[in-house]
């Protein structure tokens, strides 16, 4: 009888290993499959070419827009709350304006969004004290660049200026453009080096117990996690027609000093902001209010010129919103 059995178990033996060998090869066919597939799609939507160029601000703004994230997904929820007025000394808002998926950010870390982030603790905030940048500081700062001259928002921007005439086509022209507009230190007063650009429009300074600057939403997000910024209400806002994406007039307090009048675009990217501010600030400094539409949202830009040992470079660049 065990001899009968024996090569029933040596049958049923060769068989399972057949299986087996069946379903690896299955599995690591689906695997190249979904590798193939996701290939494409990565290729689809960072590889297909460029609109054409626009011809004026306004219609490069549509097209940056265009070229966006439908949604920021590191933005979890915006908390409005009470409507104010700027020369109210009340608090309409008990709950912080905004809530972060951090854990996104933080699997993220290559992200344009993240990289800005790792930019924020580089800084004095007053201007009265001299930024010491390492050269740690400056390799974030080019990576964070290189990250955002890789995105289609960015590269659009860059064809617009080439266009006009202000930059060549040049990567490395390009990237020089953007690192010296926007990182270039500089003084706002008595000789002491403690300012850029960026510091300016994309995080926060002080002085003389006075707010400077906060136009960008992650910034004030993150300062607000750190209990460094109180919102108090909001006075007025224009809709995109997206998701968690607009334009934000509001009033606020940063370590105690009140700011009774601020704005920004909330939910947009850091290469979508740095374009715009880029784009109207080269072509349109201190002329007129630069026009821009962002989906169903129309807004101006407002630049002010900084001149530091021959550059100019931007005092302040920041979202005017217009009248209901």
């Amino acid at each position: 009888m065990d001899a009968e059995q024996q090569p029933d178990r040596t049958s049923n033996k060769c068989d399972s290993d057949k299986c087996q060998k069946i379903k690896r090869f299955v599995i690591i066919g689906l695997l190249i499959t979904i590798g193939i597939l996701s290939w494409h799609f990565y290729e689809y939507f960072h590889s297909k070419p460029l609109p054409k160029t626009p011809d004026d601000v306004l219609n490069l703004s549509q097209a940056l827009f265009d070229e966006e994230a439908i949604t920021n997904p590191y933005l979890y929820k915006v908390n409005l709350q009470g409507k104010t007025k700027s020369g109210a000394h009340d608090d309409r808002a008990s709950q912080p304006l905004f809530e972060l998926h951090n854990d996104l950010l933080v699997q993220h870390s290559n992200s344009t969004t993240a990289l800005l982030q790792r930019l924020f603790n580089n800084y004095e905030l007053d201007v009265a004290v001299p930024d010491h940048i390492t050269p740690e500081h400056e390799q974030e700062q080019l990576e964070f660049l290189r990250a955002v001259m890789n995105t289609r928002v960015m590269k659009l921007s860059m064809l617009f200026l080439v266009k006009r005439g202000i930059v060549t086509g040049d990567y490395d022209a390009q990237l020089k453009l953007l690192q010296e507009l926007w990182f270039t230190p500089y003084s706002r007063g008595r000789g002491i080096v403690g300012s850029s650009s960026f510091e300016h429009v994309f995080m926060a300074e002080l002085r003389d117990q006075k707010v400077l600057g906060m136009h960008n939403w992650l910034y004030f997000a993150e300062q607000e996690q750190q209990g460094h910024v109180d919102y108090k209400g909001w006075m007025n806002r224009v809709d995109t027609g997206r998701h968690l994406q607009f334009a934000l007039a509001f009033r606020m307090s940063f370590y105690g000093i009140s700011k009774p009048f601020n704005g920004f675009l909330v939910g947009t990217s850091p290469e979508l902001e740095m374009s715009l501010y880029t784009v109207c600030f080269l072509v349109n400094a201190e002329k007129e209010p630069c026009e821009i539409q962002l989906g169903e949202a129309r807004l101006s830009i407002i630049s002010h010129v900084w001149q530091w040992k021959g550059k100019r470079l931007i005092a302040s660049s920041y979202i005017e919103l217009h009248n209901d």
